[in-house]
């Protein structure tokens, strides 16, 4: 796969010259909960569309009045506004919630599978973010409005590790062949495990995770990623001058496992010092909030990408909108 071209898929985007709609004209998914329902073709063709989108200054899905339901409860910036000023670009309409109880005379909160089956009689697709790993199994045999899922709990994030994928294609042309670094916390980081979920569809990869012993990946996203047969290794060091792309992932404050000291912490941080060890087209993306994993000063590095990456996040979200609503 390589710089962004002309599609020649039916399912990929439609831009004409004296045009700003555009029009979709089959739908592979009907949801888009675990990055595991793409093959590599699907993910390329999220990818192609998304860099058909960011040629336009505006764009509209050719459906009139269509509405977005952003169901958060749990807190966002980026994801959250991303797909709202998606939805506005693409012309569409946003409603926004983020619980079922917001006044103490309301009572008992209502549940959130009768919360659903009310919603999605007023709006074409749900956004939906829940601390419960498990909630899409609950709400699977529910669902009459294509979902899309925008975190459960530490489990996975779709949605980030298509911006991934599509920083990583736009830095170096493919997504075969990559050697990656996950650094700081792969056990509990639900990007991470998207994204190696995702590396699993392509060839040639190579993932080291850098971390304390505790947050080594969890076996069951160790499975699905070997099950490919590429190769994965695990560090406690941030032996990282091969790397291809450095994942910063970072410290929560609130990590199950044990409190790691500052002192722990700053082995893995991402400081001015360690740019030189690095390859000159190498790129440090993070899937934000940067807590202090990431210096300041290496925004100004070369290798810096996750501003970018940030920036990429908006035709993504509206190329996931775009394929959903067809």
């Amino acid at each position: 796969m390589g710089r962004p071209h002309a599609p020649s898929d039916p399912c990929l985007v439609s831009l004409s010259a004296g045009s700003f709609f555009v029009t979709i004209q089959t739908m592979q998914h009907k949801n888009l909960v675990s990055i595991t329902s793409l093959d590599r073709k699907d993910i390329e063709s999220y990818v192609d569309l998304a860099n058909q989108l960011s040629k336009k200054s505006l764009h509209k899905i050719d459906q009139k009045q269509f509405v977005v339901a952003i169901l958060f409860f749990e807190e966002s910036t980026r994801t959250q506004i991303g797909f709202t000023i998606a939805t506005y670009r693409l012309g569409g309409h946003v409603v926004i919630m983020n619980e079922t109880k917001h006044h103490p005379r309301m009572g008992t909160a209502e549940s959130l599978e009768d919360t659903i089956r009310s919603i999605q009689s007023y709006c074409d697709v749900i956004c939906l973010r829940h601390p419960n790993k498990d909630i899409y199994a609950r709400l699977k045999p529910i669902l009459k409005k294509p979902i899309i899922n925008c975190g459960n709990g530490d489990d996975e994030h779709p949605t980030q590790t298509l911006i991934d994928l599509l920083t990583i294609n736009n830095e170096f042309n493919r997504l075969d062949n990559l050697y990656v670094a996950v650094i700081g916390n792969p056990r509990y980081s639900r990007s991470a495990h998207s994204l190696l979920h995702a590396l699993s569809r392509f060839a040639n990869i190579q993932v080291r995770t850098i971390s304390p012993t505790e947050l080594y990946l969890p076996e069951e996203y160790k499975k699905i990623y070997l099950s490919s047969g590429n190769i994965l290794e695990e560090d406690t060091e941030m032996n990282i001058r091969d790397m291809d792309v450095l994942y910063v992932t970072g410290f929560p404050a609130n990590l199950p496992v044990k409190m790691f000291s500052q002192e722990t912490q700053s082995k893995y941080w991402i400081t001015p010092e360690l740019i030189p060890e690095l390859k000159k087209d190498a790129i440090i993306l993070c899937p934000l909030p940067r807590i202090d994993e990431i210096n300041i000063r290496v925004d100004d590095e070369p290798q810096a990408k996750y501003f970018k990456q940030s920036k990429n996040g908006l035709y993504m979200r509206m190329a996931i909108l775009n394929k959903l609503l067809s």
